[in-house]
């Protein structure tokens, strides 16, 4: 059906749906490669619900569809993403990035070659939200160095990481700033693309 009528998968994608489903209609809709095409122009879009989905949508397409195409715009959406973090505020910064970060884990498994420019992007994400927490400097400062590591050596710093991760509950995390939640997401995130790293080697 999308192949027949591209504008209709246009539409669909455009209006958006619950992320839970991405799983089901990328892996079942033989078609939706196509939407390869439209997602940058959904990048561009000013509503950051659109931004997010895009992300979403384009995460599970790199993994289904590991494709040059996919990788050009999987490298767009990294760009987006740094563009978009110097000029969010930080409530929009916590909404946009909480979603986006585990997306960069799968743009990273199928295409290996994107770990320097999604590390750096990692590490740009988690000074912005320590820059902001002043306050908690003294939990935040460690952080960055340990991101710092993880970014220049990954597969040194792999054991290291499990034990220093501090084990936060959901309830801990809701009540703490969202920027420190932000950075432990993304502490998180470089741990998940280290093991698919690993795993690969």
């Amino acid at each position: 059906m999308f192949i027949a009528d591209p504008n209709i998968a246009k539409l669909v994608h455009f209006q958006g749906y619950p992320q839970d489903l991405l799983p089901l209609t990328v892996a079942g809709i033989p078609s939706i490669h196509i939407c390869l095409d439209f997602i940058p122009e959904l990048l561009a879009q000013p509503q950051l619900e659109k931004q997010i989905f895009a992300i979403q949508l384009l995460s599970h397409l790199c993994i289904q569809y590991a494709l040059p195409k996919s990788l050009s715009v999987a490298r767009l959406a990294i760009s987006v993403m740094g563009t978009l973090l110097t000029v969010l505020t930080q409530a929009k910064r916590f909404s946009f990035f909480m979603p986006t970060l585990p997306c960069l884990v799968s743009f990273c498994q199928a295409f290996p070659p994107l770990y320097d420019d999604v590390a750096a992007l990692l590490v740009q994400v988690g000074q912005v939200c320590a820059s902001d927490v002043a306050t908690k400097a003294r939990d935040i400062d460690p952080l960055i160095a340990r991101l710092q590591y993880l970014k220049e050596r990954p597969k040194e710093a792999a054991g290291a990481f499990k034990r220093t991760l501090p084990q936060r509950t959901a309830e801990e995390l809701g009540c703490s700033d969202p920027d420190v939640q932000l950075c432990y997401c993304i502490e998180a995130t470089f741990s998940d693309i280290i093991s698919i790293g690993l795993r690969g080697t």
